[in-house]
């Protein structure tokens, strides 16, 4: 590799090009991975950092001019070129499945340990020129010629290896189309585009042996894909606005009802609203102010934000209705405070109550019971998405915003944070010995004791079957070593109510801290389990902690007597 680090190089437009399409493929991995709420992100990211490697050896290798350089760097590229189909079947997969938990990094590993086989035998080709043949040589005599490459057996085995995952993709995207509508489907289709462009040059190359500047045109088709999910962010709101719009918009509902984005660009709209304004088709993404009949008159009240608490009239004069009109704003909680996602337009037709005034008290009693109702869906849905159904405690989707804030605060007040892991001991015993049903009594009487023993400031979150995670904030290392120790010992010593009578269990704990430790969710959990792991090997009933920040691991067991 120095070797070729210190050889001749060139720079030339296909060089820049690759470049460029590398800082776009950059931007855009940074901008998901502040995404949490996206399902796949995490494979969205990986399948970009392999995007990445893949220009980047692309850029290598057209910008050296000895032809075993330039075979070096085609050789370096391998992980990633298997990479990025790897992860984007992943990323697909969880998408269309709503999977919103990130990829382990030992799911990584076993995703990426082909690709690496793959990559190995690439380097290796000056030996046994299994994947690049003997009559690889340039195209011509001219400096930084490009590579003629003849490929060998691996080199085809490789292909056949990636392949699969995109026919893959391809299915899913295609079903995942079939089986949905609107917005949704044009998601799907625009996948299936991404995909195939560049399936298709790939196949262009390997089998018809075409080119770009002389060069596998597969990396400069990432110029598309990333034009693509542009479009796909600005335009059909991938990121944001639709899912949360999902949970409000009741399709169902006989008045009519828009989803509006920033931009004041209708995004959504119910069947009574569409027949309102008398449109069936090139309605979406369609300016407010541009419906007919009453899109201007909505426009002007949905500019009024004192209409989220006071429902204004709208008089519709070409068709002789009236209209009571409500503005719900659609927001998000981020790290950086809320982000405005757009608004809810509720249009309750009151023409004919307007003729009495008993009918109007009538339909204002029956609007508000409505808006009741969705507040109350809304409420009940949130709940659902933070609580776990089972202990009542908080889920995993709710930890990373109360670390975020939590985080934030011990910056600020330069104070420590203590995360511990902890795990019933031999609870699949229980479950064999007595059933789920027993197994269901003692976690929620875990989930009863734990909330009991610890402080409003504190939190407790279900992160598995028998897995619980505790933040205490502003606790140093001593004092929640000595905590928890206490909780461990009383834990032990309090039998469970359940089904099958009073039930005696132990628990081992893992601890770690912020800012000592790690100053993100992901370390501070990895070094808690690997904690918790330490406390399973030494006879499970203990909270262990790192030896450097605690002098000694303190077992949960009563001392002989």
């Amino acid at each position: 590799m120095s070797a070729c680090l210190n050889s001749g190089w060139s720079f030339s437009a296909p060089v820049l090009m690759t470049l460029l399409v590398g800082l776009g493929v950059a931007v855009l991995a940074r901008w998901v991975r502040h995404q949490p709420q996206f399902a796949g992100s995490s494979a969205f990211t990986l399948m970009h950092l392999a995007i990445l490697w893949w220009l980047g050896a692309a850029a290598l290798e057209m910008s050296v001019h000895q032809q075993s350089c330039k075979m070096f760097w085609a050789g370096m590229a391998w992980p990633a070129i298997l990479g990025v189909p790897t992860f984007w079947s992943v990323f697909l997969w969880q998408y269309v499945n709503s999977i919103r938990s990130p990829l382990r990094p030992l799911t990584i590993t076993a995703l990426m340990a082909m690709p690496v086989v793959f990559w190995l035998l690439a380097l290796s080709n000056p030996w046994h020129l299994l994947f690049y043949g003997a009559a690889s040589a340039p195209i011509s005599s001219a400096p930084n010629a490009p590579i003629a490459y003849q490929h060998a057996s691996l080199f085809y085995l490789a292909a056949a290896y990636g392949y699969p995952f995109m026919i893959f993709c391809m299915g899913i995207t295609l079903r995942a189309a079939a089986l949905s509508s609107g917005l949704h489907r044009r998601h799907y289709l625009v996948f299936l585009v991404l995909t195939t462009i560049p399936w298709g040059a790939n196949i262009s190359y390997v089998a018809f042996d075409w080119t770009l500047f002389g060069f596998d045109p597969t990396p400069f088709s990432f110029a598309l894909t990333i034009a693509g999910f542009g479009w796909l962010i600005s335009g059909l709101r991938l990121f944001d606005l639709l899912p949360v719009a999902r949970h409000l918009l009741l399709d169902a509902l006989i008045d009519p009802v828009l989803v509006i984005d920033p931009q004041r660009r209708v995004i959504e709209a119910n069947p009574a609203a569409l027949r309102m304004a008398n449109l069936k088709k090139d309605w979406h993404g369609r300016a407010l102010s541009q419906w007919p009949y009453i899109g201007e008159m909505l426009d002007g009240i949905s500019q009024r934000t004192v209409l989220e608490e006071s429902p204004q009239l709208l008089s519709v004069a070409a068709r002789k209705q009236h209209f009571e009109v409500r503005v719900q704003t659609i927001s998000r909680t981020t790290r950086e405070g809320p982000v405005i996602l757009g608004q809810m337009l509720y249009l309750r037709d009151i023409t004919e109550f307007q003729r009495s005034q008993q009918q109007l008290a009538e339909a204002l009693a029956l609007s508000k019971q409505q808006l009741a109702t969705i507040s109350d869906l809304h409420e009940t849905l949130q709940h659902q998405a933070l609580r776990d159904p089972l202990t009542g405690l908080y889920n995993r989707r709710y930890l990373d915003d109360f670390f975020a804030r939590e985080l934030a605060r011990a910056q600020r007040d330069n104070a420590a944070i203590a995360l511990a892991m902890v795990d019933l001991d031999h609870f699949k015993l229980l479950n064999d010995t007595h059933g789920h049903g027993v197994g269901d009594d003692a976690l929620k009487g875990v989930a009863a004791f734990l909330l009991g023993e610890l402080r409003n400031t504190d939190a407790a979150f279900r992160i598995g079957g028998e897995e619980f995670l505790l933040m205490l904030p502003r606790t140093q290392p001593t004092e929640a070593l000595a905590k928890l120790t206490r909780l461990c010992r009383q834990f032990a010593a309090q039998p469970l109510e359940t089904r099958a009578g009073p039930m005696q269990l132990t628990m081992s704990i893992g601890v770690a801290h912020c800012p000592s430790q790690a100053s993100d969710l992901d370390g501070l959990m990895q070094q808690a389990d690997r904690q918790l792991y330490l406390a399973k090997g030494s006879g499970r009933n203990r909270v262990m902690a790192m030896p450097e920040l605690i002098d000694a691991a303190v077992s949960a067991r009563p001392l002989p007597h």
